[in-house]
């Protein structure tokens, strides 16, 4: 009874994060596609709880809805996360990734004209007695979320990339959270198919609640996915614009347009700037502040950033703070301040990153690098 308590309270949670996006005014098209990945998420939550009833006893056909369910985690994930970074989504392109779904949909619609014997077999026997065409179908649900789920962290992975050409700062729109989720979700979802198929296709014998723990902690894994993705709102501004400009631009294009020795003139003069007005203590420094102070395009200032400098912009900037917090961090005029306080006056939004960056650029802590310059 515990079991499907738990898995209630689920249910009408995600129902109730479902009707507060579609109520949430304004709202936008991430919106619409969380909100719908919540009604996914509530009706798996009540096939669980259906099965502590055996409601497929009197309707075995509740197969097609688990069958959606699984086909739908991935997809809506998906246009959810390109909603939110602001990529626009054509209908041919929801339409096609409706098509795997059908294509699922067809493999096992021939379960809708077994016999109820057969059709049970897969809520209370092994699934290699199924139909071939059923287990088949069975074996696709599960490895389509997965499929997903990574190639969402491929696209974040390319779209911290992004922002990188174009902000100082990435803290609070690199969607790193997403991320993390969904390997966490990808680990609970791999341990369910080796489950599955343990139960299934093994002689193996154990407690079904073992089965139990792995879906509430997969769930909790998605709950939180949602949770943040009502708090989030959107990341994106103008960056995407400005990304399409770029990629439109190759460098060979770029290099045709401007000779080599303007573009190292404007690799001076994007440097000279930086160092004398130093413009890298706004903390929301983006390319364009510095295209529109110097009247350079942004692309030849990316251009001249990544091909002349060998970096992108997002590191260029954190140089000159990491340079400047150094430099402060010997000052006696700075040393009655603490550390954070130094690197928050340089630039840094996030304690966390500028650890990391100052790590990573001087091979030290900053606690170390101050005390080794005090000796």
């Amino acid at each position: 009874m515990l079991y499907s308590l738990v898995f209630a309270i689920g249910a009408v949670q995600a129902f109730i994060f479902a009707f507060l996006l579609l109520t949430k005014k304004p709202k936008n098209r991430a919106d619409k596609f969380l909100s719908a990945f919540f009604f996914i998420v509530a009706l798996y939550f009540f096939n669980i709880c259906s099965a502590a009833f055996y409601l497929w006893e009197k309707f075995p056909d509740i197969v097609f809805i688990i069958s959606l369910v699984a086909l739908s985690f991935g997809p809506l994930l998906y246009f959810y996360v390109i909603s939110l970074i602001g990529k626009e989504i054509t209908s041919k392109e929801i339409y096609s990734h409706l098509v795997p779904i059908l294509g699922v949909y067809l493999l096992i619609f021939p379960y809708v004209f077994q016999s109820e014997d057969v059709k049970l077999i897969y809520f209370i026997d092994k699934f290699s007695k199924l139909p071939i065409n059923i287990s088949i179908g069975i074996f696709l649900q599960y490895l389509s979320a997965p499929i997903y789920f990574i190639w969402i962290i491929e696209i974040l992975k390319r779209y911290k990339e992004e922002l990188k050409n174009i902000y100082s700062s990435v803290d609070s729109s690199n969607l790193d959270w997403i991320r993390k989720l969904l390997y966490g979700a990808i680990i609970m979802w791999t341990i369910d198919i080796l489950n599955v198929y343990a139960l299934n296709y093994t002689n193996i014998e154990y407690p079904y609640i073992i089965s139990f723990y792995i879906k509430v902690v997969f769930m909790s894994f998605i709950i939180l996915i949602g949770y943040n993705g009502i708090k989030q709102g959107n990341v994106f501004t103008s960056h995407f614009l400005i990304t399409t400009e770029n990629n439109s631009k190759s460098r060979d294009s770029i290099n045709k347009l401007i000779p080599d020795n303007l573009a190292e003139q404007h690799a001076d003069t994007l440097i000279n700037y930086i160092k004398n007005e130093k413009v890298f203590l706004n903390n929301e420094l983006r390319i364009q502040d510095i295209s529109i102070k110097l009247n350079i395009p942004v692309h030849i200032i990316s251009y001249v950033i990544n091909d002349k400098l060998d970096q992108n912009f997002y590191d260029l900037i954190n140089n000159f703070r990491i340079e400047e917090v150094k430099s402060r961090l010997i000052n006696p005029k700075f040393e009655n301040l603490m550390i954070v306080a130094i690197a928050y006056d340089c630039g840094f939004n996030s304690k966390a990153t500028f650890n990391r960056l100052f790590k990573k650029y001087t091979g030290t802590t900053p606690t170390q690098y101050k005390n080794r310059s005090h000796h």
